[in-house]
C-alpha cells in the first residue's frame, strides 16, 4: 500500500478517490492526525503497488491531485 497523494482540502481527495474508483484503482482515503492545533490532512492510498504508475497517469491526464494546475497564471522571469 502506497500513499499517493495528500492534501488538507479533503473535497479534492474525495474527487481523485472517486475517479481512481471509476478506473478500477483500489484505494482508501485516511485522515491524518491533528498537529498543533492546525487542520489534518486527507490521505489517499492506494492498495495495489502495481497500480502506482496508471494512478500518477491518471491524475495527469485528469489534472487532479499533485498534477492540478494552479488557477493562476505563473509569471516566469526571462533571461533576456
Amino acid at each position: 500500500m502506497k500513499m499517493l497523494f495528500f492534501s488538507a482540502d479533503g473535497m479534492e481527495v474525495e474527487q481523485v478517490s472517486r475517479e481512481f474508483t471509476q478506473a478500477g484503482i483500489v484505494c482508501e482515503v485516511r485522515h491524518g492526525k491533528r498537529k498543533n492545533g492546525s487542520v489534518p490532512d486527507v490521505e489517499l492510498w492506494i492498495r495495489n503497488d502495481g497500480d502506482c504508475h496508471r494512478a500518477f497517469l491518471l491524475c495527469v491526464r485528469l489534472g487532479i491531485g499533485f498534477a492540478r494546475r494552479p488557477a493562476e497564471r505563473v509569471e516566469l522571469e526571462s533571461d533576456g
